[in-house]
Order: structure tokens, then sequence, then C-alpha cells
């Protein structure tokens, strides 16, 4: 595949001190050219991620910021491509570099500080030294004399660009790419809402509705600025009036791999092994497991004595199942009551009681360790504590970023989750730790195990305090793994795994000798001093599926059955109009003959087909069911989420990243009739770097967890595999190559070079990108050649998800009335219209503008690679 790109999406570009030659980092690969426009040719390979180059005063050099592992580091690069080296390497991310006048150093931004600040590093030693020391984020340097940086500054009380602590020019919307003239002027780009400045000593000099880039403009001369802008390079007077456009072309080649996806399985004959079990927990005793499963709560012996019994038996969501100390009781999170709220249930009887009545849905019960209170989670990411007994509440922590499964300290004076702990305020990564959260009022603490590792994917992956409170443990890279800790929780020793599968859920015996763990298979039970398995637990349970279309549509209102036939595996629906996808025509009077599981034919209306069951739809339209292609199945919406899917006419749901066992337990509950919902195409969780956000992601640097999740998946048959932004670009290249092996395609935010090694799809045109901008979409919603050239060349399936990048604001600011339909106020949680609705109200035009502004040119994009 060739093509010639003339346009790049949020490039950055830089002159030559002796104006001879552009540097652009198109695609994420440096290239220069002629500065009067011309060819481009590549300096750098397409794995570098390579961004914002800077020339060193001498023009022999270029510095640039570079993704070749899990952060971003600062390289340099000779102007021909040779001599690549790089300058920095550590944990943390240094972005943004600018040579210094006299050549000696390198100025970049890092967040090593616990934010960002700005930083130099000397390249003959390389010394790095901190300028900035400010608990706000200080970035994008620019060297205003030999001895003075400027800067952008988020502080909260006057934002703007600074230099030795003085402010030089106040924010107007987002700061970006100071830049100094020879006189003393400064240039930078400011953001706000739809419009993008180009700003020179305080006077936009952007055409009305261009599109300025987030870069540092440099100065040719006095009198003229280089920028990019509208997916060109772009000259034009400091002074305004109108630009001229430096053209550019850049030969791109590759050959995407073949490849054949496996195909779907749609229908399933007898009996089929579960793997949607979770979160399993030992007993205190540890004779017994309690997990969940086909959607109901079971129960089994560790020594396989006796078949799975189900403590519950009923269409709910009963999940997260936690023993109480005595093992009489097991809370459990469960929307039987008709939303989702802490239960508890006898482990013998089976009777159960509920404790909350939050309507915050509650979920992932913790039981103190003398049994008289359960601490919780709330969907907001909320700490409760209630009382075991009267079911009193009380919240012990404002909102965290979607913590995991809370763990007592052994006297039951504070609780650790994994929590996710960002290294700034200026991007949302981060890693997993151990916070530590008092229940007396005293400060929160973390504790960092392994620094720079996240302990635990948050959700219920750890920590887990052992009884004693001598030891925890969490997943770590993938393994279970405990560590010594001191009895207020700070560790004394680094993790040591006691695993060597992939492991999940770890629960602790009350002799804090044993840990249970669930693995891709079932349940192992490990001494933890001698890392020995005691026990390998396989609850082999069972389903068969009960989803044939035909007796799904037997169950369906309005169904009649002829007597001519009772028996016919045959349902036939009497269509009154028929829209069938394939043509812009309504067809009338028909019948749809099915057949098991599958749609035998659509034919004119007869009664000679009317031999066995008859859904009677001769006064509706029916259609092709809809098929949701990005969303994430939230269990705390309980047993409604099927129905509500299927209350819009979503026969099919796409799901792109959530935790495997819950996936399967959902798509095995609705296949085997205990809930209501729709076919599912899923994967597991996502493969991410270092680095992550979401709970469930599974962070990845050079270890061996790599092939464990691959193992993973392949175990599961995930229908695809998605990588997440951090993921680094070599890593995404194995991944897709061991994926196609197995059938699965792959898809990600990335566009390049992701679509030169095979990647099969892109999430979002907007959405996350560890840049801190898009190269596939700008600031102001637009997407230029490189990025439609390269989708239509290729065809990469997108998903485009204009809805939750403004779409969905636009229609509610436009008419807010469909919050009232009757299937949103029946079915979904109150909390969740409640929000919707708190966006309504009389919006000032310029608000529905700006908003039209920036999902308009989103539906070009779809409009022009469709």
């Amino acid at each position: 595949m060739h093509l010639t790109l003339r346009e790049g999406t949020n490039m950055a570009a830089a002159l030559s001190p002796d104006g001879r030659t552009i540097a652009i980092d198109l695609l994420g690969t440096l290239w220069t050219m002629p500065a009067n426009g011309g060819a481009a040719t590549a300096i750098t390979d397409i794995f570098m991620d390579a961004r914002q180059p800077s020339w060193s005063p001498d023009g022999r050099k270029i510095a640039f910021q570079a993704y070749r592992s899990s952060t971003w580091q600062i390289w340099t690069v000779n102007a021909d491509g040779s001599d690549l080296r790089a300058i920095t390497s550590s944990p943390f991310d240094d972005r943004e570099p600018v040579w210094s006048p006299d050549g000696l150093r390198i100025a970049f931004s890092s967040d090593r500080s616990g934010s960002y600040d700005i930083w130099t590093v000397t390249l003959s030693t390389g010394e790095v030294a901190a300028i900035t020391t400010a608990p706000s984020n200080e970035f994008m340097p620019a060297w205003r004399s030999a001895t003075e940086i400027a800067y952008v500054s988020d502080r909260r009380e006057k934002p703007g660009i600074y230099a030795n602590e003085q402010l030089i020019a106040a924010a107007d919307g987002a700061l970006a790419g100071p830049s100094f003239g020879p006189d003393g002027a400064i240039a930078f780009n400011a953001i706000a809402g739809s419009r993008s400045r180009l700003v020179v000593n305080g006077r936009n000099i952007a055409d009305a509705d261009e599109d300025v880039f987030p870069f540092r403009p440099q100065w040719i001369t006095n009198d003229e600025l280089l920028y990019t802008a509208d997916g060109r390079i772009k000259r034009r007077p400091a002074a305004g009036g109108a630009a001229r456009t430096i053209e550019f072309s850049a030969d791109v080649s590759f050959t995407r791999p073949a490849f054949t996806p496996k195909r779907h399985r749609f229908d399933v004959a007898g009996p089929q092994r579960a793997a949607g079990i979770t979160h399993p927990a030992i007993s205190p005793d540890g004779t017994r497991v309690a997990f969940t499963a086909l959607g109901d709560l079971w129960l089994m012996s560790v020594d396989g004595s006796a078949a799975p019994r189900r403590l519950t038996n009923d269409a709910a969501v009963d999940t997260d199942a936690a023993w109480s100390p005595d093992g009489r009781s097991i809370a459990f999170a469960s929307d039987r009551g008709g939303s989702m709220e802490i239960w508890i249930a006898e482990s013998r009887s089976g009777d159960a009681r509920q404790l909350t009545h939050t309507g915050a849905t509650p979920t992932e019960p913790s039981w103190s360790p003398d049994g008289s209170r359960i601490a919780f989670i709330d969907a907001e990411g909320q700490l409760y504590v209630a009382e075991a007994k009267s079911g009193a509440t009380r919240k012990a922590h404002e909102r965290l970023n979607e913590p995991g499964r809370p763990s007592w300290s052994p006297e039951g004076t504070a609780l650790v989750v994994s929590s996710l702990k960002v290294y700034s305020t200026r991007f949302r990564e981060g890693t997993n730790q151990v916070l530590r959260i008092s229940l007396d009022g005293a400060p929160d603490r973390w504790f960092e195990p392994a620094p720079h590792k996240s302990i635990g994917m948050r959700e219920d992956y750890g920590p887990a305090w052992s009884p004693d409170g001598s030891q925890m443990a969490a997943i770590v890279d993938g393994l279970l793994a405990v560590w010594p800790v001191a009895r207020d929780g700070s560790p004394l020793g680094p993790p040591r795994p006691v695993s060597t599968d992939r492991a999940g859920s770890p629960s602790w015996t009350a002799d804090s000798h044993r840990l249970l763990y669930q693995t891709d298979s079932g349940f192992k039970l490990v001494d933890v001093a001698s890392r020995r398995v005691v026990t390998n637990i396989d609850p082999h349970l069972t389903w068969t599926s009960a989803t044939s279309m035909a007796s799904a549509l037997r169950q369906a209102p309005g169904v009649t059955s002829s007597s001519r036939d009772g028996a016919s595996r045959m349902t036939t629906i009497h269509a009154g109009r028929l829209w069938d996808g394939t043509t812009d025509t309504i067809r009338t009077g028909v019948d749809i003959v099915v057949e098991g599981a599958r749609i035998k034919s659509v034919e004119p209306h007869h009664e000679a087909l009317h031999a066995g069951p008859i859904v009677d739809a001769s006064n509706d339209t029916v259609i092709p069911g809809l098929i949701e292609i990005h969303t994430h199945l939230n269990k705390e919406y309980g047993e409604a989420l099927g129905r509500i899917f299927l209350s819009w006419g979503i026969t099919t749901v796409r799901n792109p990243a959530t935790n495997a066992f819950e996936t399967m337990e959902n798509r095995e509950a609705f296949e085997s009739g205990v809930r209501i919902g729709p076919r599912l195409i899923t994967t597991g969780e996502p493969f991410d770097g270092t680095r992550i956000y979401y709970p469930g992601g599974s962070s990845l640097d050079d270890t061996g967890q790599l092939p464990l999740q691959l193992q993973h998946a392949a175990a599961f048959g995930f229908d695809f595999i998605k990588t997440y932004v951090r993921l680094p670009d070599l890593m995404q290249k194995r991944i897709i190559e061991e994926a196609h092996r197995m059938g699965m395609p792959v898809t990600s935010h990335e566009l390049y070079p992701a679509v030169a090694y095979g990647a099969d799809g892109v999430e979002h045109i907007r959405g996350t990108s560890r840049r801190g901008y898009s190269p596939k979409i700008t600031a102001l919603s637009r997407s230029y050649r490189d990025v439609i050239d390269l989708l239509t060349a290729s065809q990469m399936a997108l998903t485009p998800t204009i809805g939750i990048q403004g779409g969905f604001r636009l229609q509610t600011l436009r008419d807010a009335s469909w919050i009232d339909d009757r299937r949103i106020q029946t079915l979904y949680p109150p909390s969740v219209p409640a929000r919707w609705r708190a966006q309504t109200g009389t919006a000032p035009i310029a608000m529905l503008e700006d908003a039209e502004r920036l999902v308009k040119p989103q539906e070009k994009t779809v409009y022009e690679v469709v």
C-alpha cells in the first residue's frame, strides 16, 4: 500500500537555524524537507512516536520527545537521521524539548516531582536540574534568553505564561507553545471553545476559522512566523495579514498482513462449560468457596466432595461475595430489590436480607475483622461503612477513581484499596497503588510496594490484608504476590510471587497461611510460605443455550400457537411492515419464518406459513436488530441492563474493554436464559503500558506478563483484542501478530503505525491519546487527509463514538424531552436520568453554536471515510 500525504493532523514543524530545512513530526515519524516546500524524507522509524522537533543552534541535530518504551523520553538525532540517542531515561514522562541558545542544554517538561515542572539536561554529562518547583503544572518551555526560560503554568490563580515566576501572558483558554522573537515579542497558541488562535503580543493574528495546532510557532524573522494549522505548514506576518502555505509531500508505504478472523459462534448446542465464574472468596476455615456464575451465587467445597450448589436462584445480578469472619454469612451485591444494594445471606440456608438502602448502587462489600461492619464502594467511587446488624451507613471517603474492593486492617481501624495514583494532574494516567484510609479521620497514606508498578488492577485484584496483619496480597505483573507489612500497612519488603499462572481475586483463610486465587480454568489454594498449591479447585459448571430465536419469540407477548402443528420448530412473525436493511423501501404484509436460531426466509404473507407459533406484528414495523458497536456493560445497572438494550432494538452489543470473567458471566447468563439480554461480541481486559487509567487494564512492561495475558485471551476465546493508549508501538505490533494467529482482530485508539502492521480497527475519532493531543483529530474536531486517506485505503474499521464526543451533549441542549421516555424512566437507575437532566435548561445560543461546531466536523470525517 502506497500513499502520498500532503496534510497532517496535529503535526508540529520546526525551521533549521540556517532557514533551509523544516522538520515535521507527521504520523509520529520525524521528516525533513526543503524550507520552501517539497518532498519530505523520514529520518526516524515508525516505532518512535517522535513528536515536537527542536533544532540545535548549530543546525546539526534535532531534539524531540519519543515513546519508544512505556514513557516519554527526550531523544536527539542528526539532521540526516544518524546518531539516534536517548538523552533521558527514567520511569517518568519527559516532554516538549527545546534547545538552549548555547546548545549545551535542553529544557523539557517532566512529571518527576509529582507535577509537571521545567527541567534541563546538560548534554555533556546527562545531569538533570529542576528549574521550577511549584505544585501546579509547568510545561511547554521556551528560552526567553540565554539564561531565562518561560513556560505555561496551570496554577489555580492567574494561570498563563510565566518566566522567573512573573506572569508574561494571562490565560485566555488553553495555552500552548510560547515562543520569543529576536526582539522579545511573544507568540503562542490559545484554544477556547471552538476557536484556536495564534496570539502575538496579545493580539490574535489567525484567520477566524483557522485550526491552529497547539505547538511552538517559530520566528523566522522579527516580522514572520512559521506554524502549523489546517493540516498545513504556514508562514504568516507577525503583524497579521494573509498566511502562505508551504506545500509538502510524504510517501508512506506498507504491506498490511493478510488476516482471516475466526468465525463467531452463534449456534451453541449441548452442555457448555461455564467460563464466566467471578469473584471467588474462600471461607475463613478454608473449606468452602463462594462465587458468582450464571447469574447466581454458588457455594462449593474445596475438597470437591459435593457438587456446587446455588445459594441464590433468580434473574437478579448477584455478585461480589464476601464471607463474614465466623463463616456463617455472606455479604453480596444484588439488584433483587429493584436496584443494586448490599445483601447478607446465611451460608447454610441461603436466606437473605437487604442491608443497605442507599440508592447509590453499592458493590464490593468487605467485612470488618469483628464482623460488626461492612465496607463497600458506591457507583461514584465513594467508600462507605455500614453496620452489619442495622444497616446504618456512613461515608468513609469521598470519591475515588473507581477503586478496588476494600480490605480491612486487623484492628478494624483502617481500610486499604487499590486506587489510581497519578503522576500529575496534567494527564490522567498513573499506576494502581495501595491507598490506606483511616476511619478515625487521619490523613490518607499511599504505599508503593513496587515503585512505578501497578499493585492490582483495582476491581477484585487486591490488595487483600491478611487477617493477622503481617502481609498483603495482590496481583502484580499478572501473578499472585505477597509482601510483608507493618501494623500500619506500610510495606517492609517488595512483592514476591506465589503463583506461576495468571491470577485474580485473592482471598485469605483466617489463619493467614493460605490464599485462594482465580485462574483461567478454576481456583487454586496456595500455601503462602512454601508457594505450594495445596488444592486445585474446579467448579465444573455447565449451561445449555436457551436463546434460540424460536424459543425467545414464543415467550413474547402476543404469541399464538396454531393447533395444526404445536410441536413445530418453526415460528412465524407476521409483519405489517418490514425494512430489511438492504434497500430504502418498506415491504408490507410479510411473514418472517424462523427455524431454530435462524431466519429461514422472508415471504409474502400466506396462511400456509402459520403452522406453528405466530408472533402477530401485523400492526408493527419490523427492522433488523441494531448493533451497539462500542459500549461497556456496567454491573451497577443490574438485571435491567440487558432489557435496556433490547428496549431500544439493540440485539447485539460489542464490548471493547471489560473484565473477562464478568463479560463471560454476562454472556452465559443471557444465553442460558437466566437473564434477558442481547448477543455479546466481547473482548477482555485491554492491553496497556506501565501507566494506566481505567480499572481492569493490564499494565504491561517488558516482564513476562504479556505472554500470560495472551494466554488469557486464548483461554477465553475473545472475539477480538483491544490495546490501549499507553502501550508502546513495538509491543502493539507483537500483540497484533499473536492475536491474528489466534484469529482475533485487534482494535485500539491508534491509527499509525498500527495500520501498517495490521491493526483491524480504530476506536473513537476523538478519544484519549498519550500525547495530550490526538494525531487523529484536532481540538476543533477536524481530521485532515492523512487520517482520512489511511482509513479509506486500509479499510480499517472505524468506531466514531460521536455521541460521547459532543453529540450527546448537543442533542441534550437541543431537546431534552427524550429523557422522559418511558424506557429511561422505567429501566434506568434514577441517578442516570437525573444526571442527564442536569445538563439541560435554556442553553445560550453561543453554547449551542460551539457544540455544533465541534460535532459537525466529526460527522464530516465519517462521511468522507465511508
